[in-house]
């Protein structure tokens, strides 16, 4: 890669074995622009009908990479970014132009903590954070089965054994420009920081994460950094359209930068556009300034990292544009050359929401994608009563994800698909939304189901009768309801009509009118 511009001439980092730690300075020199940048290439976007043509003339530049309708393009010999970028002051054929940023992943910012150890595949599957999250729970009842998750990252170690079944082909490898993606060190220190490869296995680990949290999930792997964990942010936006054109439903971001960047935020908006969701890590600074981008951006899910103990990572950034927290201390995962690690950083959280998003896409998939977000976000446990937290409220999203919780959320919305037929009524009109709670719930405790009447003459009726059906539509049990201020209530005991106790499972709430069914989960107590 060419000579990268940065804030100071050496980069504060320290090493011992597998352990990197460091702090890197952002704010550049040249027209305040904070982050890293690489000399020689600038970026833009042509506004409607202009061709790159035209703007190579009469900027002397050479077209270097494309994305249409923005191009990466190398200035002349003898000249500088800066000179061309100030020369496109005013020019209204270009709706934008930035120097090239790099993008690197947190754990290559800061505090990336990664050990090397031994293991099986059952320690892997089995560690702790896997019951801490319920995730045994919630794979009961939705795996991710059929959802593609795009991983744009150092690429992915196809062959470990971790991931056998959970990769698809299709892939693609933007730093060697092929069609291998394959997360790999070459064992130089190629950007002259004084380490080795920091970067190399990243996108392992974070694929491994994917496939524990939704392990009915494909993963498409698309590389856009290199064993470094750096990367050119146009290469990270060709690796989002790319897995929008080739079916991602969901995208993982575990790389960034501490600076806005337009060619990056334009396939985000275009990603969500097209109804993909899009999981960031929130950084590694341990501030909440500057905010890592893109995971502060409104479109994306951001994530930041808690402990053990759900206390916010000492690493971990935070600030109001987090969406919510998930583990990132103590992650083990699939690693190079068939082995396993531990890691540390929001890299490894955001992949826990990733797969969770998964699950919710899965689950619901006529939900618009600002729904699938939103229900990904209630998905939570809270955190915030622990002291240590305190000083982060609301800045480390609603809480941290956790399976029960993120099985409940998908309970509620309205639009589910309702595979029993209701019996021919089609008066839905103003029919809001169906409530059950406790949901899951246990076998000991009653649940209550609520929904308001949107049909007048329903209205006015003081009662009525729902059932409950099993999974292949037979009835299980009739419960009666009661109309009060225009909602229909009703309580179920777990029992059928004869009194005895169902057994746990999932079952559906079919009431008297067509439209959404509530799915009832009941566990054992």
């Amino acid at each position: 890669m060419r000579y990268l511009s940065r804030s100071l001439p050496s980069l504060l980092r320290t090493a011992v074995g597998f352990i990197v730690a460091g702090i890197i300075a952002t704010t550049t020199a040249e027209a305040g622009v904070a982050g890293w940048y690489e000399n020689g290439l600038v970026q833009v976007r042509l506004a409607p009908g202009v061709y790159i043509e035209d703007i190579n003339v009469d900027y002397d530049t050479t077209t270097f990479d494309q994305l249409d309708p923005m191009y990466l393009l190398e200035v002349a010999e003898g000249s500088d970014e800066w000179q061309v970028l100030n020369a496109m002051q005013g020019d209204a054929r270009l709706e934008w132009f930035e120097v090239a940023y790099l993008n690197d992943t947190p754990e290559a910012v800061r505090m990336m903590v990664v050990g090397v150890v031994g293991g099986t595949i059952e320690d892997y599957e089995d560690q702790d954070v896997v019951n801490r999250l319920n995730l045994p729970f919630l794979h009961t009842y939705e795996t991710g089965d059929g959802i593609i998750v795009g991983l744009v990252d150092t690429g992915v170690n196809y062959n470990h054994l971790a991931l056998t079944g959970h990769i698809i082909g299709g892939g693609i490898d933007y730093v060697d420009g092929d069609n291998d993606p394959f997360d790999s060190a070459n064992g130089f220190d190629d950007d002259g920081d004084g380490l080795v490869d920091e970067g190399a296995g990243h996108g392992t680990m974070v694929a491994g994460t994917i496939a524990l949290a939704a392990p009915g999930a494909s993963i498409l792997p698309i590389r856009a950094l290199d064993d470094e964990g750096q990367g050119r942010s146009f290469d990270l936006a060709k690796g989002i359209r790319y897995a929008v054109e080739n079916g991602a439903d969901i995208i993982n971001l575990s790389a960034g930068l501490f600076q806005s960047c337009n060619v990056i935020e334009s396939e985000v908006l275009a990603a969500h556009a097209a109804g993909v969701v899009i999981v960031g890590a929130s950084g590694n600074s341990g501030t909440n300034l500057p905010a890592f981008f893109p995971a502060n951006m409104d479109e994306v899910l951001g994530v930041a990292a808690v402990d053990e103990f759900d206390i916010k990572a000492d690493f971990s950034s935070y600030h109001p544009c987090v969406s919510i927290s998930a583990p990132g201390v103590g992650i083990r995962g699939p690693f190079l050359d068939d082995g396993w690690a531990v890691g540390a950083g929001t890299s490894f959280a955001a992949p826990f929401v990733a797969g969770q998003a998964a699950i919710v896409r899965a689950a619901l998939p006529s939900l618009q994608v600002e729904e699938v977000m939103d229900i990904v976000q209630n998905g939570f446990t809270a955190i915030y009563h622990i002291p240590e937290n305190h000083p982060y409220l609301d800045e480390l999203g609603l809480g941290r994800f956790d399976g029960v919780a993120a099985w409940n959320a998908i309970q509620t919305p309205t639009d589910v698909d309702n595979p029993i037929d209701a019996g021919g009524l089609t008066d839905v009109s103003e029919l809001t939304r169906l409530t059950v709670s406790p949901n899951p719930s246990p076998n000991d405790r009653v649940v209550q189901l609520r929904m308001a009447v949107g049909n007048a003459a329903r209205r006015d009726a003081s009662s009525g009768t729902w059932e409950i059906v099993d999974a292949l539509g037979r009835r299980a049990a009739t419960v009666p309801t009661t109309i009060e201020a225009g909602v229909q209530h009703a309580s179920w005991d777990g029992r059928d009509d004869a009194g005895n106790v169902l057994p746990a499972g999932v079952y559906w709430l079919r009431t008297d009118v067509t439209g959404p069914a509530a799915r009832i989960v009941r566990v054992q107590p």
